[in-house]
């Protein structure tokens, strides 16, 4: 087991795996993900090949979906939102469930338009899913969207599989307070971290490729310069000890 951690602001982010980042980082007040799809929406994007680009990364076995969704639960006191396909998304809610959380219906991301289904042979896929837990501690968090729909401004990911930066915002916002820890353990190219520091969010980032992470990295680092010309972005003094434990 070995990781390389790198702290910027109050953002702590690993390069390495996250079965073996979790378990030293303690709890986290919410985690915000957007973790590998399934094998065959991974398999299906990747066959199309032509001007599109390959995913990159490997997908998610419907196994590794259930260990993460209960190491979610054990390291997680606040909302679990995990986006996904409608694939894995019966199986991601049965095992949050199963450990005792509520899980919703899965929630709709529609992006029209952005994507053709190139055989032509029937409609293409616009949704991305996400799967929302929480436990009894947010029984009175508040009404909450049944949905996002892309808008102007959404289409600023930075690599395939990514999401918008506006999308994130809201995530963020919607199920996270200010001075909470979120954690993203599939960091990708940062965005999730990118909204914590527009947005007054301590952030814990796990992301396994190299050039992925310091790409993270760099847009994080940015975000919160950009964020501290407003106001200064501070780490409470009990994230402290749970982002750099002796």
């Amino acid at each position: 087991m070995s990781f390389e951690r790198v702290v910027i602001g109050n953002a702590t982010l690993y390069r390495g795996d996250w079965a073996d980042v979790l378990p030293t980082i303690g709890t986290v007040d919410a985690v915000i993900a957007d973790p590998p799809y399934s094998e065959e929406t991974h398999a299906g994007h990747d066959a199309v090949g032509g001007h599109r680009t390959q995913l990159g990364y490997r997908p998610m076995s419907r196994d590794e979906a259930r260990q993460l969704a209960a190491a979610y639960v054990e390291h997680c006191s606040g909302w679990v939102v995990w986006m996904t396909d409608h694939r894995l998304a019966p199986t991601i809610l049965d095992e949050l469930r199963s450990n005792g959380r509520y899980a919703f219906a899965p929630l709709p991301f529609y992006q029209p338009g952005r994507s053709v289904r190139m055989t032509g042979d029937g409609p293409c896929s616009w949704t991305d899913w996400i799967c929302v837990s929480r436990t009894k501690a947010q029984l009175k968090w508040g009404t909450l969207p049944g949905g996002y729909v892309a808008g102007p401004g959404w289409k600023d990911k930075t690599r395939m599989g990514g999401k918008p930066t506006l999308l994130m915002d809201a995530l963020v916002c919607d199920y996270s307070l200010p001075g909470q820890t979120v954690l993203d353990s599939h960091m990708g190219g940062g965005t999730t971290g990118v909204s914590c520091a527009r947005h007054g969010r301590p952030f814990i980032g796990i992301e396994v490729d190299r050039e992925v992470f310091d790409g993270a990295c760099l847009r994080i680092e940015q975000a919160q310069q950009q964020a501290q010309l407003f106001a200064p972005v501070s780490v409470a003094a009990e994230q402290v000890s749970l982002l750099d434990p002796a």
